[in-house]
């Protein structure tokens, strides 16, 4: 039989069997008791043997254990397990008179703590549970796996993944302890146990050449769960909101290659002592540096370490703040101005001060620091001093501009002996700039860890990009204007001189500012806009525009205020003093309509809004929010300004974040021809990146209609028509294999995006009723196999057009209202009568209903759990290629009132679950007989003292139950002349059932 137990379950408990856990069955794991999710005995020993060297005692011991026991359910008593399971529980030591902290966990000798996988272990709260699979660590529960059948047409991960979701509400006191939930079946994603989260992200870990499953378990061995539990897993709150944040594969690898580098090199193990990571926009580089920096931080090797934060822009220093301060963890200091990086590095005559800074490169001025220099040049001679200590670390955040010349010189002079890590998306390649030569050590080593686009594609953190060219040449920039722009050095400037000196460029650019603050040109980009947003954004995303300079954001602004509600978009930009009078009096309407006095605070409110509110829905911007900026709503930029190299990835970039499973791609609308440079960009990286990197609509359509070739090979054998019989012979195709059915969902969910993002494009009409007839094939069975609605709420909202098309000319909508709902009784039958007239539409109704309630469902009631067999032969039958549907459909009707019957029947017996289980299970070997029901009585009667919450879990009364039930067997094998064989399998049977119902 194939179920998630034998597919899943079973070789999950023997990857982590090889991997160093012991397996120990839920009826010998040593508890207390049902309700206590603790292995005491297990934890106490552990305690005992972990703190050994600080002199613990018992009564310590049962303080640290009552900490734990007393600590509560909600948020806040999260956030201490975590830091306890980190850091240790404070306890007072009543001979010493101290508080010392009680560790949880032996971090640094990996055989100092006990590992215990188990399976099928029950655990009661408001109802009692049964997990499929749950990892102690020193009797502590901090990992649930759920596993679901990947065989099946209605089971998946994320059924799993809301399974554990239940069971977080149900028994609390089990998941304050637990860290991580995982949901399995032919692929796994694991996430953080936020249980007042409903929707915590997910993730699924790649381990090279292993496959979901296998990789992760490579996640769970004791050494990375460990690693995991105490430096890539935090408490954080996001406006407002607490949750928790996991590192994701590629963070872990990262992070750890960093942290290795700099304790080998310690060690003496090796030179290197720079590294360059080279990640994709969006795949988490802060937190990656975050992470990295926090082990550093703790590490023994480095004993009290400084380690510095290095941006370029004042936007990226309060990002990477705000994201420190958003974690529990480690608070960094913002060095603010050059006279405060002279105390830090002055500190400790001249040592420097310990801990976590971040700065900007541009306080490293070598006319501002020169003194300091030399006296340190002096010191360090016959001292230790920041220049000349090895445990400093500096990490650099992409600062292309500012790598390359005296400000880095000056910086890399003073920290002499410091490791240095530059994690960028966009590494430049080219003479005197050369991000490889600085940070690596090429040819052998380029990179230290490298993630790119089709990595991070692949695993969903970012979508592709795709771009459109608009408008005609009359508003475009003209080819050698362009050229001219982009072969200025103008972009390479640093952000604060270059808005410093923006009304003082080159006199040739003279005429490509004319261009792009003509009001002409941007009154008929405005128009097209606001037109292209209403169509195709408006009610799903947000968008951008980047005009050519602050005073063409003003002009936008104003255009489109004549086309939308001014409320839709707001400008965030700097303002200057000497700016002309239209721009103060803009700044100082903006500051009015906010309520702030500095501007700065409004394009913060602003910012936030975007994000989180309804309005604005269109921000315009020149140089600000180009790079670093994130904000997943955001899907068009509309870009009518010159860039060029990493300035125009870093920017497009911005789009290129998922959003609620609904965005295909970020769009980029091009006014000025500029993304034929994306070639150029490109360079450094290989064909098939730059490929996915960026799609042109021309590829958009070859997408679209490749989709639509291929979803019509996979339904070839169905008849091009709406009739309900062509309606269910698809339903029949894609379910006879499971490969085929995934393989249909996943590229009708791809071409119903794409659908929406090419907009009015020609070709979406000239496929039309291709993508209509697909569409409604994806309707009818969402309707009929996963017994629900294919698309609501936000979705819903989102796809409006989509369903329009669809129910315009189809029987669709009709079919939705006119499907009887599912419940098993005369008066479900009788709505099948009524309104369904084929056989085979019957059968595939009663079908994929009892697939859903019986082969889900069960394990939670005996009934359900009678039938598996029957309901999986109709499976088979409906798989086989000559189907018999009056036979399906009459054994399926046979099921139901089975279903109804059996019910009735345990209601008129006054039986319980345990006792309904038992006599079903002896009728399937003897049939009915009256004996029976007196014999279930009697065996229930004998077990009834035995079954309290959580009875299995002692091993006395467990041997009690297993000797009355093999007592009870070996009486009716002699009643019924049985074998020893035979009475063997009857006596697991049972003992089975009596675990499964005998537990409430």
């Amino acid at each position: 039989m194939f179920d998630e137990k034998h597919l899943v379950e079973n070789y999950l408990i023997q990857r982590l069997q090889q991997k160093g856990w012991k397996f120990v069955p839920a009826s010998a794991l040593e508890r207390e008791s049902y309700e206590e999710p603790l292995l005491i005995p297990n934890l106490v020993r552990a305690l005992e043997r972990i703190n050994k060297e600080i002199g613990i005692g018992e009564e310590e011991v049962n303080r640290a254990v009552n900490e734990l026991k007393l600590t509560g359910t909600g948020i806040e008593g999260a956030k201490r397990l975590l830091n306890y399971y980190k850091f240790g529980i404070p306890v007072k030591f009543e001979r010493e008179k101290v508080v010392k902290f009680v560790r949880l966990f032996d971090f640094q000798s990996l055989e100092n703590n006990e590992f215990i996988v188990s399976r099928q272990v029950y655990f009661y709260g408001q109802e009692a549970i049964r997990t499929d699979i749950i990892l102690y660590v020193n009797g502590i529960p901090l990992v649930n796996i759920e596993c679901k059948n990947p065989t099946s047409l209605t089971e998946s991960w994320h059924h799993a993944f809301r399974q554990i979701k239940d069971y977080e509400r149900l028994v609390p006191e089990l998941y304050k302890y637990v860290q991580i939930g995982v949901g399995a079946e032919s692929i796994a994603r694991y996430f953080p146990i936020v249980p007042w989260q409903d929707e915590p992200m997910t993730h699924e870990w790649h381990v090279e050449g292993k496959d979901s499953i296998d990789s992760t378990v490579a996640m769970l061995s004791r050494e990375v769960l460990l690693d995991i539990i105490r430096n890539y897993l935090f408490f954080r709150v996001v406006l407002g909101n607490a949750t928790k944040v996991i590192t994701r594969y590629m963070q872990y690898r990262a992070a750890n290659k960093i942290v290795n580098r700099v304790i080998r090199n310690l060690r003496g193990e090796e030179e290197k002592n720079k590294g360059l990571v080279w990640h994709w926009q969006g795949s988490g580089k802060t937190l990656t540096m975050i992470f990295a920096a926090n082990k550093l931080y703790y590490a023994e090797e480095l004993e009290n370490p400084t380690i510095f934060f290095i941006v370029d822009r004042i936007e990226l220093e309060s990002q990477l703040y705000k994201e420190f301060y958003s974690l529990d963890i480690v608070a960094p200091e913002i060095i603010g101005s050059i006279e405060k990086l002279k105390k830090i590095l002055q500190f400790d005559d001249y040592r420097g001060k310990r801990g976590v800074f971040i700065t900007l490169i541009h306080k490293f001025r070598p006319e501002e620091l020169g003194e300091l220099y030399k006296e340190l040049q002096e010191v360090t001679k016959y001292k230790e001093t920041i220049m000349n200590r090895k445990n400093v670390v500096v990490f650099v955040d992409e600062g292309h501009r500012t790598q390359y010349g005296l400000l880095a010189a000056q910086m890399r002079n003073i920290l002499q002996n410091a490791f240095f890590f530059a994690l960028t998306g966009t590494p430049i390649s080219k003479k005197g700039r050369d991000t490889y030569l600085e940070f690596s050590y090429p040819p052998e080593e380029v990179y230290l860890d490298r993630y790119f686009i089709t990595d991070s594609i692949r695993d969903g953190f970012t979508v592709k990009i795709a771009y459109q060219p608009r408008l005609e040449d009359k508003v475009r920039l003209k080819k050698e204007l362009l050229e001219e722009f982009l072969e200025s050095e103008f972009e390479e400037l640093p952000e604060e001189i270059r808005e410093e000196i923006e009304d003082r460029v080159k006199r040739r650019l003279d005429a490509i500012k004319v261009v792009l603050e003509n009001p002409e040109r941007i009154e008929l980009i405005a128009k097209d806009i606001a037109q292209h947003f209403k169509e195709n954004v408006e009610g799903k995303f947000k968008a951008m525009v980047v005009a050519g300079s602050r005073k063409a954001c003003h002009i936008y602004k104003q255009e489109l205020d004549k086309h939308l509600p001014p409320e839709y978009s707001e400008i965030v930009m700097t303002y200057r003093r000497d700016d002309e009078p239209a721009l103060l009096l803009r700044a100082a309407e903006t500051r009015a309509r906010y309520g702030y006095r500095d501007i700065a605070d409004v394009r913060r409110d602003v910012v936030e809004r975007f994000k989180e509110e309804t309005f604005p829905k269109i921000l315009i911007v020149t140089n600000m929010l180009l790079t670093g900026f994130d904000a997943p709503i955001l899907q068009v930029m509309y870009l009518d300004k010159p860039l060029k190299e990493h300035r125009l990835l870093q920017a497009v970039a911005r789009t290129n974040r998922p959003y609620k499973d609904l965005k295909e791609a970020g769009l980029i609308v091009d006014y000025l021809g500029i993304l034929k440079e994306f070639k150029r960009a490109l360079e450094i990286y290989s064909e098939e990146d730059i490929k996915l990197a960026l799609t042109s609509f021309d590829v958009l359509r070859e997408e679209f209609l490749l989709l639509v070739k291929e979803i019509l090979e996979i339904l070839k054998e169905v008849p091009r028509n709406y009739e309900r019989e062509t309606l269910l012979k698809a339903v029949e195709v894609l379910t006879s294999e499971k490969e085929r059915e995934k393989e249909f969902i996943e590229k009708y969910k791809n071409l119903r995006k794409i659908f929406e993002l090419l907009g009015p494009d020609n070709v979406k009409l000239e496929y039309f009723e291709d993508y209509k007839w697909i569409s409604a094939i994806y309707t009818y069975y969402m309707k009929i196999v996963i017994q629900k609605p294919p698309i609501e709420g936000y979705i819903e909202r989102y796809f409006e057009k989509t369903l329009r098309f669809i129910h315009k000319s189809t029987e669709i909508e009709k079919l939705e209202t006119d499907l009887p709902i599912v419940t098993f009784d005369e008066k479900y039958l009788a709505a099948l009568e009524e309104k369904v007239k084929s056989r085979k539409e019957k059968a595939a109704n009663i079908l994929f209903a009892l697939n859903r309630l019986v082969l889900v469902e069960r394990h939670r009631n005996p009934i359900y759990e009678s039938l598996v067999e029957k309901v999986e032969r109709l499976l088979e039958l409906w798989q086989e290629k000559t189907k018999d549907y009056e036979r399906i459909y009459r054994q399926g009707v046979k099921v139901i009132k089975e279903i109804s019957a059996l019910s009735a029947r345990q209601k008129s017996l006054g039986f319980t679950d345990l006792e309904y289980s038992l006599l079903l299970a002896l009728e399937d070997k003897f049939g009915q007989n009256e004996d029976l029901l007196g014999e279930v009585k009697d065996i229930s009667g004998r077990l009834k003292d035995y079954l309290f919450p959580g009875w299995f879990n002692q091993p006395t009364v467990e041997k009690n139950v297993e000797r009355e039930v093999r007592k009870f067997a070996r009486m009716l094998k002699g009643k019924y002349k049985m074998t020893l064989e035979e009475m063997d399998e009857l006596y697991k049977s049972l003992i089975e059932r009596v675990k499964n119902y005998g537990a409430i």
